[in-house]
């Protein structure tokens, strides 16, 4: 394979990507071997765990990248995190330090404030050892785990995910390859920035925030030939702007699943043109399967395809009485191991380079796959999982909060929904206790993953209340 982490290459393909913002540009940084060298003069050891906490932009490669030449392991979070959350994650993962263009106000326990390029970096309590090896990164698990925890890979484990995504929906160095989606997802970071990497076509980085009219703007705009949206994209592009994407040489839809019926849409509307429907989960690192809709008949438009080249699926009985099954999955890009705080889920590595998904699969004959449901402890709410277990035991922590139950909402279009509900001890009676309890909830929750609506029980008295 060739060598992907060369600073020329790098650096070259940072240069090359383009910025489709609407309100300006964030600030460069020097070349990807100066940040290696600044990280190493901050001492930065080899197998040092760095969470980077960055907006879609070039600048998010190059530190990534500067971390990987430094001999570091980076790990992509959301820009924007309450500092109890990142001190978290960082303690549980055993982080190095945290970095982003603008740090969360608050304590992180930083043991000293740099900066490294245009990165405001917190170099925090060097842990015994550091959390991995050189060449190896993490993907965050997106809430099915929990919020402090990842999966670890070596680099070119994810490079090849991406190089079997690349060959199931025929991308080619002559593409423009767009991406709306967070880069913090491994969706985004594998089989959109890193698979361009490997291919050598052009890419452009936008959002999030998703809008129709900015979407379709950015696409005429840069000649975009290859997108991929999640399903809520999909469904607000077909209600308002069902035209949009239909200049695409390819359309590809991953993160959660699609109605049959809104695939048939799609064929239809895209007359002929490439239209990809594609499973994965992080923990393989993350596609697993792709389906080619459009040269397919619509008895299969509620398959996942089949498994890509290399990756080996089985189906194993839940043994619940069901008659259910769980989708297992062999590949050279599965996670070596999990990192951090693990919880929702049990143990993902089930044998050498086999996970267990938590998933419900049926396998036709032809061997298509075809998505039933989750088994695990999370939901899926606007593109966003969320693990049940980790709000659960988050919220436990509050002050007179004795104990935390969920309760899944699922509503008749398919999506799902959650209300939390709490025990709390007599010394809660205080009226702005109960409803300051969103508030306190928003300081370690992000926005969607706070419930829809919160019940409220004194340990002594029955008549809770509910707020939304």
């Amino acid at each position: 394979m060739k060598n992907y982490l060369s600073p020329h290459l790098l650096d070259s393909f940072v240069e090359r990507t383009i910025e489709a913002f609407p309100g300006g540009i964030p600030p460069r940084s020097p070349d990807c071997e100066t940040l290696a060298k600044a990280w190493k003069q901050h001492g930065l050891r080899p197998g040092d765990l760095v969470l980077l906490c960055l907006p879609n932009c070039r600048e998010l490669l190059h530190q990534y990248f500067g971390v990987l030449i430094a001999g570091g392991v980076p790990a992509l979070l959301p820009p924007i995190q309450p500092a109890a959350r990142l001190r978290e994650i960082a303690t549980a993962m055993g982080a190095y330090a945290i970095g982003g263009l603008r740090l969360s106000t608050g304590d992180l326990g930083a043991e000293s404030y740099n900066s490294i390029g245009a990165l405001q970096a917190a170099i925090l309590r060097p842990p015994p050892e550091p959390a991995g090896t050189p060449g190896e990164v993490v993907l965050m698990t997106s809430g099915t785990s929990g919020v402090a925890s990842g999966c670890v890979f070596d680099f070119e484990a994810i490079l090849l995910n991406g190089q079997r995504h690349v060959k199931a929906i025929g991308q080619g160095a002559e593409d423009s390859v767009l991406i709306t989606l967070p880069l913090f997802f491994s969706f985004a970071l594998s089989a959109q920035a890193l698979a361009s990497l490997v291919c050598g076509n052009r890419l452009i980085i936008s959002g999030p925030p998703f809008s129709v009219g900015g979407y379709r703007k950015t696409l005429e705009e840069y000649g975009v030939t290859i997108s991929s949206l999640t399903p809520v994209g999909i469904r607000s592009l077909l209600q308002s702007d069902a035209e949009a994407f239909a200049g695409l040489r390819v359309l590809s839809v991953g993160g959660d699943a699609l109605e049959p019926d809104l695939v048939a849409r799609l064929v239809e509307l895209r007359k002929g043109k490439e239209v990809y429907i594609t499973y994965g989960l992080t923990q393989a690192g993350p596609r697993v399967s792709t389906l080619a809709a459009h040269a397919e008949p619509a008895s299969r438009y509620s398959s996942v395809g089949l498994a890509h080249e290399g990756t080996t699926v089985s189906l194993h009985p839940i043994g619940d009485g069901s008659g259910r099954k769980q989708l297992y999955v062999k590949s050279a890009t599965v996670m070596k191991r999990s990192i951090g705080r693990v919880e929702g889920r049990p143990n993902d590595l089930v044998a050498p380079q086999t996970i267990v998904t938590g998933d419900a699969f049926d396998q036709d004959t032809d061997g298509y796959l075809y998505y039933l449901g989750r088994l695990s402890d999370f939901i899926s709410r606007k593109g966003e999982k969320i693990s049940l277990a980790a709000v659960r035991r988050l919220t436990a922590k509050l002050p007179h909060v004795i104990s935390a139950k969920t309760h899944i909402i699922k509503h008749r279009d398919g999506t799902e929904d959650y209300d939390l509900e709490l025990q709390m001890d007599a010394n809660a009676h205080a009226p702005h206790e109960k409803s300051d309890m969103r508030g306190l909830l928003s300081s370690f929750l992000q926005r969607t993953e706070m419930p829809r609506a919160i019940h409220i029980e004194l340990a002594n008295e029955m008549d809770g209340q509910r707020y939304k």
